[in-house]
């Protein structure tokens, strides 16, 4: 089955960062790797390069940037026994420690 990791933080609560963190990264994805279960992943660049889109009443609105409070940081596809080993796995995700991490059974059609 195959689980997303959907990573995310709260500006006002950065962890460490830096090169230490950098390589925690590098490890985890390594480790995914070698167990052959990523399926996809990926980073987003900073919410203030993005936009907010919204459709009301048959119109849109772009605004630039994302949307207040969490910022969904990036995602991490694994192909798993279980939901309890993408749980594990999400356990390990560095931002984990000053962000939270959902996982999300993916639906595949």
């Amino acid at each position: 089955m195959q689980y997303a990791l959907v990573y995310s933080y709260d500006p006002a609560e950065t962890g460490p960062g830096g090169d230490a963190e950098v390589g925690e990264w590098i490890a985890l994805d390594d480790e995914l790797t070698a167990a052959g279960i990523k399926v996809h992943e990926a980073g987003f660049h900073p919410g203030a390069h993005g936009k907010t889109v919204t459709v009301r009443d048959g119109g849109a609105t772009v605004t630039d940037g994302v949307a207040a409070g969490s910022v969904v940081a990036g995602y991490f596809i694994l192909d798993v026994p279980d939901e309890q080993t993408a749980v594990s796995w999400a356990q390990r995700i560095p931002s984990a420690r000053y962000g939270r991490v959902e996982v999300r059974q993916v639906a595949v059609v």
